[in-house]
């Protein structure tokens, strides 16, 4: 299976998100603190970028109108969320995050 560097590991900090772009796709990178998870860069609701949410270890929270999505659970939503985020399987190898596929 093929893959592509998004970033490194230190990149994002532990529950922390930051946004990239691989192949003209721009992409949410979250550092669970166990793993790593990559998801749709834009919030479905109305576009907001959702590397300026908050993520608890399970939920990610737009903060914008407060859409919330298990990443645990492959993006399923949560609460107000009317949608699924769409994730990206993601591999750690070393130092770095690749997005697989």
């Amino acid at each position: 299976m093929e893959r592509t560097v998004i970033c490194k590991v230190t990149d994002v900090p532990v529950n922390g998100l930051k946004q990239f772009e691989s192949n003209g796709r721009k992409v949410c990178v979250i550092n669970a603190g166990d793993g790593f998870f990559a998801c749709q860069a834009a919030c479905p609701h109305e576009g907001i970028a959702l590397c300026d949410g908050v993520f608890d270890g399970e939920v990610l929270t737009c903060l914008e109108h407060l859409w919330q999505w298990s990443l645990r659970e492959g993006g399923e939503p949560r609460g107000l969320a009317a949608a699924p985020l769409e994730m990206y399987p993601v591999e750690v190898d070393a130092d770095m995050v690749y997005l697989k596929g």
